[in-house]
């Protein structure tokens, strides 16, 4: 492609390398199926890295020579979290987890994915249900003094996982060639404290100010050994000894929002975010000055000097499929090649002449735009996503409610699911031949017939899955067969299209291929292969690994179910003792007082509704009633809807003999 006489794009990608982002979806427990997807991409990434090691050494031949670079991981959710837990832990080394291993403890727990999302937090003698019943998070937490309730949910484990992985340090970094040395990763974040914007209009009696608030978040960080850049991403080391020592103090802005990300609201805790205001104000993405020609009438002053904190809740609000941030992210960093490669075949001599080729890359640079043909393309989005399809069908005839109870819900997902909408994107699905974006998505089939519920973490919303580690686990090695399938039969491009980046990487190669049943043969972007050796001859071979079996569908007792209630009713009551706590009282800002409201109404509302009733009567007596029964019915109903969804969704082993 030539964007202009004098500059080929050719010449940037050189045609042997395919640049990939990978983005990953909201799922809460389930990112247990996304974290077992990644392991296997990755472990099939490092042997066919290996293969070409050997090749180039003359032990192997016969090996796809051409190159896929990972160069963004980001995602929402569960699925921020498993970006920010995977960029952490690929820079160890460590081994996957295959079905073998499911109960070997050490095999687990030295793999950071399955670590993160099978195990968990869980003990041999309590379960992660349990764990999150408790109430030391109100109790007996020294970090909430105050006693306040900030979820229905115990979600100290969250921090405990971020820990365990993030906090790792290695001398030196594990070197992976098909991993960039700057990696983005990214979170999408809902910020409740928001950003704000003002716009000057004229007006027929002057200039006025219209005020809105932004609560579309992202936290921008990349993989450096340099000091901050000035483009809004956060760089981080997790070297022993970084060269920048805040890279590596960064780690906990990392964790921050890896764990802000992941706050589902009300069942877990909302986290805070502290980032410098040069973080924020340099991003493009979050300034939206800096995406406008004229920002004259664009009022930016939101941001204090220094830090800006933020209480943030689930990305996934907002944006729970961030797939066209990673895609601007990819579309970002080849314009960033460009006007590189740009200045250095101008070879500018003096400063003015550096400028005069900054300015000439810097336009070339705006001009591309990534090629979706198969026989152009070179960069592309892999999504994984546990829930693609999980909104319920439309009913053959709708009917409206318009009982308040009905709209009220109506209303909440009206708002979610606009927000989400990505009209752009939806736009862009028509058209043909785009090999630009992939989807790795749950498939379960049992005796050749695919199943209704592939996720057994997916009931309850995806809470499911802090029910049973059976679930996670069914999960994972679900996520690692169905990212087998992807790479062997789907994420490949027809050798007829002549893409020259795999015409590179196939020549003189025979194997690898995959041909369909109408006779078409494809080339693999990602050759699914592992590297053999036989140690008493020093020799090596390739072969096609065998097929990830079918993980057995897992079941929960029904006994172990109803054993949730009294933990359930001590949360609910503890809930219910310490619901009206509050570290930060509201401001002492004296509120405007109606003179009129005091002579209307002579008592005060709760004396002239709730008062009469409980006079005389012992009111603490009356609460203290409510409390003991409303803890058993809440906790009634709630293990009522946990077995119903679990029952239709064939995860319940009924064991109960009444």
């Amino acid at each position: 492609m030539i964007l202009n006489n004098e500059f080929d794009m050719a010449e940037v990608t050189k045609n042997t390398t395919f640049h990939a982002g990978i983005c990953m979806a909201g799922a809460v427990s389930a990112g247990a199926y996304t974290a077992g997807v990644m392991d296997y991409l990755f472990e099939a990434l490092e042997h066919w890295q290996k293969a070409k090691d050997l090749q180039e050494a003359g032990k192997l031949s016969g090996i796809p020579k051409h190159n896929f670079i990972v160069e963004t991981l980001g995602g929402a959710s569960a699925g921020g979290m498993t970006a920010a837990i995977t960029a952490g832990a690929l820079q160890g080394e460590f081994e996957p987890v295959k079905q073998a291993d499911a109960d070997n403890d050490a095999q687990t727990k030295q793999n950071p994915l399955y670590n993160a999302w099978v195990n968990l937090t869980e003990t041999p003698t309590e379960d992660m249900m349990h764990f999150m019943l408790d109430t030391s998070d109100i109790e007996n937490d020294s970090g909430n003094a105050s006693r306040e309730v900030r979820a229905g949910f115990n979600s100290t484990f969250i921090k405990q996982v971020a820990n365990a992985v993030l906090d790792s340090r290695y001398s030196p970094v594990y070197n992976r060639e098909y991993l960039a040395d700057d990696l983005d990763i990214f979170t999408t974040i809902t910020n409740l404290r928001g950003f704000n914007y003002k716009i000057a209009f004229d007006t027929s009696s002057g200039v006025r100010e219209y005020s809105m608030k932004m609560h579309r978040d992202y936290a921008f960080f990349k993989l450096s050994e340099d000091a901050y850049t000035g483009d809004g991403r956060i760089p981080i080391s997790f070297d022993k000894t970084p060269k920048v020592a805040d890279n590596g103090t960064n780690i906990e802005m990392l964790k921050a929002a890896a764990m802000s990300t992941g706050a589902f609201p009300v069942g877990l805790e909302s986290r805070t975010l502290s980032r410098q205001r040069a973080y924020i104000e340099d991003s493009k993405y979050l300034n939206l000055k800096l995406a406008g020609e004229d920002d004259k009438k664009v009022t930016y002053n939101f941001l204090p000097e220094g830090a800006f904190v933020s209480l943030n809740v689930d990305g996934g609000v907002i944006n729970n499929e961030p797939f066209e941030v990673t895609q601007q992210l990819l579309d970002d960093r080849r314009r960033d090649v460009i006007i590189q490669e740009s200045i250095v075949k101008a070879a500018p001599v003096t400063a003015e002449d550096r400028t005069a080729a900054e300015a000439a890359a810097r336009l070339t640079a705006k001009m591309y735009s990534p090629q979706t043909s198969a026989t152009e393309f070179d960069s592309l989005v892999v999504m994984i996503d546990p829930f693609p399809n999980d909104a319920p069908p439309e009913p053959a005839v709708f009917v409206p409610q318009q009982a308040w109870r009905n709209v009220v819900p109506a209303v909440l997902g009206a708002m979610i699911g606009q927000l989400r909408m990505k009209e752009d994107q939806v736009k862009r699905a028509y058209l043909s031949d785009d090999y630009t974006r992939y989807l790795i998505m749950p498939v379960r089939e049992a005796n050749g017939v695919s199943q209704q519920y592939t996720i057994a973490c997916g009931s309850l919303g995806g809470f499911g899955g802090f029910f049973s580690k059976a679930f996670r686990k069914h999960d994972f090695y679900l996520g690692r067969r169905n990212c087998q399938r992807f790479l062997q039969a789907h994420f490949n491009v027809p050798e007829s299209a002549q893409n020259p980046i795999l015409a590179f990487g196939f020549e003189n190669v025979t194997d690898f291929k995959y041909t369909d049943s109408t006779g078409v043969t494809y080339l693999p972007m990602i050759p699914d292969l592992r590297v053999v050796e036989d140690k008493a001859t020093g020799t090596f071979t390739v072969a096609v690994p065998p097929e990830e079996s079918v993980y057995p569908y897992p079941q929960i007792k029904l006994t172990d179910l109803l054993r949730l209630k009294d933990p359930m009713e001590n949360r609910i009551k503890c809930i219910l003792n310490n619901v009206q706590n509050a570290a930060v009282q509201p401001s002492d800002t004296p509120k405007w007082q109606s003179q009129i409201l005091p002579k209307i109404h002579k008592q005060s509302w709760f004396s002239r509704t709730v008062g009469g009733f409980f006079k005389d009567k012992g009111l603490d007596l009356y609460l203290s009633l409510g409390k003991s029964f409303g803890k058993g019915a809440v906790a009634d109903m709630f293990l009522d809807e946990v077995i119903k969804d679990m029952e239709q969704r064939g995860l319940i082993d009924d064991d109960y003999k009444g």
